[in-house]
């Protein structure tokens, strides 16, 4: 097996793995909140390919074929971690004194609150916080 052919191999071999990883992974928050080590690797495996094709001589054909899956998966990846899945602008802007609109939330026992069973009868502060703590 020649050089060219190793890096190829191995370049899908690291594009197919990060997103495998990833897709494995992605019930852990920090994994899931943070796409950017699964493109990198993506992005690694494209190099490796690039490698690959400047590198091989004659049989060309697996190092194009590495180079063309690791590009599909460093774009792909990229734009659905960075395009599709971005969270939304919302368009609901409160100014003081306007009313909310109604909403359904777990409490910290994970029970759901609704915003419509308190309106009127007492004060309502909602606090966010983030962890598992």
């Amino acid at each position: 097996m020649t050089v060219s052919t190793r890096l190829a191999v191995l370049s899908a071999v690291v594009a197919i793995g990060a997103v495998a990883a990833y897709a494995l992974l992605l019930r852990v928050a920090s994994v899931r909140n943070h796409p950017e080590g699964y493109v990198i690797a993506a992005a690694l495996g494209t190099a490796l390919a690039a490698l690959a094709v400047a590198r091989a001589r004659a049989r060309r054909w697996p190092a194009w074929l590495a180079l063309g899956l690791a590009s599909l998966l460093l774009v792909g990846g990229a734009w659905f971690n960075f395009v599709l899945a971005r969270i939304p602008d919302t368009p609901t802007t409160l100014r003081v004194g306007e009313r909310p609109p109604d909403f359904t939330l777990p409490d910290a026992g994970g029970r759901p609150v609704t915003l419509a069973d308190y309106r009127g009868k007492k004060p309502v502060v909602l606090v966010f916080y983030r962890g598992y703590w």
